[in-house]
């Protein structure tokens, strides 16, 4: 891959220019997949999108509605949704599948505009389709997707020289997942480098603040109206429980780092070290500005991937996974990465079907006296009419299962099980009924 070095001429660029022949085609596949999507029936996977859905009928981090920061951007985008959708549980799932829809169209965007290479559209459009971490993103009802797709904004307003517009991006990011913190040390490199570099002004930094510190205080008023001074004590508490007790981060746990392994084998076969060599050739190819803001902000990625998240949620790969894609893009073939995208396009699609949790529920309501889990706990207390027992309590679940519980779990247990799966990103769930004697059978 050969970058070009007329800069200058390069970045005038623009979306039609790109590849306008092949834009209505690539709109019409959007539509379809985003149709798949919305088959799906709306029902909630976690006791996170649970919260949120609670978070848009009345805001409270203190009464986890949602959980601690808050998210207010995407309380707000749920509450927008919420004017057309039947239900919170729907707003909550059709605002994040709106936001996920964005990554695709953006991410090759971006692509086209860091490479400078318009033959990149179509082929990175298709593979951040195939990615099966997008679809898992659009129907979790969580914010990542949303705030990938701003982040992704941001970035391609730099490629404009837009810094305040590459700031207002980022702060809407932070407000819908406070937590992508880290994803801002890539747009930051970028905004301190020289101004001939993307065409950026004087002060670029200092134009890109101003929003980010004019949102972050709406927010702060937001929460601040709803909880008051207790949200930073709430924020103390939730932070350390995160990192100690039941986040499950190699931070405190340093055999987690192997379940990471574990996880990008699943999510993209054993073979994924082989994109290593595009991804470094891709770098290299890179003025050093451009590479050294890059490989500093994905290093971070990878740093607070491995470290502070929680490696049994493969949505936690997706920026490093969307970065490194976009970035290899750069070394491959677009023939090559185009056939590849349309094989994975084809295995990710599936029947659309209620989310693994909903399934497991309704399994359970029919088969079992009584529930044990440690997953969605809340979400199955609400969503069901049987006795149900958190795990983390063991002496309550021993008890309950000794008279007779199923147990719902994420890991597989020993012995004769129900296994509840929907799409390859998402969680695999197991329920195990005491009375279960027949082989293991598989819900998709």
């Amino acid at each position: 891959m050969i970058y070009r070095r007329d800069l200058a001429r390069g970045l005038q660029l623009s979306w039609p220019e790109a590849n306008w022949s092949i834009a209505p085609m690539l709109a019409l596949l959007q539509l379809v997949w985003m149709g798949w999507l919305f088959a799906h029936p709306i029902s909630l996977d976690s006791d996170d999108a649970l919260n949120f859905a609670h978070g848009v009928v009345r805001f409270s981090v203190l009464e986890f509605s949602p959980h601690f920061p808050g998210y207010p951007g995407f309380i707000a985008l749920a509450r927008l949704v919420a004017l057309v959708a039947p239900s919170p549980d729907a707003a909550v799932q059709w605002a994040a599948l709106l936001g996920s829809a964005a990554i695709p169209p953006l991410g090759a965007w971006f692509g086209v505009r860091l490479w400078q290479q318009s033959r990149l559209l179509a082929p990175l459009w298709l593979a951040l389709l195939a990615l099966p971490l997008t679809p898992a993103l659009a129907l979790s009802g969580l914010s990542d997707g949303p705030a990938l797709a701003a982040w992704l904004g941001a970035l391609i307003a730099l490629s404009y020289g837009r810094a305040a517009g590459s700031g207002l991006w980022l702060a809407l990011m932070l407000a819908l997942r406070p937590s992508y913190a880290p994803l801002l040390v890539l747009p930051m490199w970028l905004l301190c480098l020289p101004p001939a570099h993307w065409h950026l002004p004087r002060r670029a930094l200092l134009r890109a603040l101003w929003p980010i510190a004019l949102v972050g205080g709406v927010c702060l008023a937001f929460i601040w109206q709803a909880d008051g001074a207790a949200y930073f004590s709430e924020g103390m508490r939730f932070t350390s429980g995160h990192f100690t007790l039941w986040g499950n981060t190699a931070s405190h746990h340093a055999s987690r780092l192997l379940s990471w392994l574990s996880q990008a084998n699943s999510q993209f076969s054993w073979l994924w070290p082989l994109l290593l060599w595009p991804l470094w050739r891709a770098a290299c190819a890179l003025p050093p500005p451009l590479r050294r803001a890059l490989l500093a902000g994905w290093l971070v990625l990878l740093g607070w991937t491995l470290w502070g998240q929680n490696p049994d949620n493969a949505r936690h790969l997706a920026p490093l996974a969307l970065l490194s894609l976009i970035l290899a893009a750069g070394a491959v073939r677009p023939l090559l990465l185009a056939a590849g995208a349309l094989a994975g396009l084809l295995t990710t699609l599936s029947s659309p079907a209620p989310s693994p949790t909903a399934q497991a529920l309704t399994l359970a309501e029919q088969y079992c006296p009584a529930l044990v889990t440690n997953w969605g706990v809340r979400l199955a207390r609400e969503t069901t009419r049987l006795p149900v027992t958190d795990a983390w309590y063991t002496a309550d679940a021993v008890l309950a299962q000794a008279h007779g519980a199923c147990r719902l779990t994420r890991t597989r247990p020993v012995g004769a099980a129900w296994k509840v799966s929907r799409l390859h990103s998402e969680p695999e769930l197991w329920l195990q009924s005491p009375q279960a004697t027949a082989a293991s059978v598989t819900l998709q």
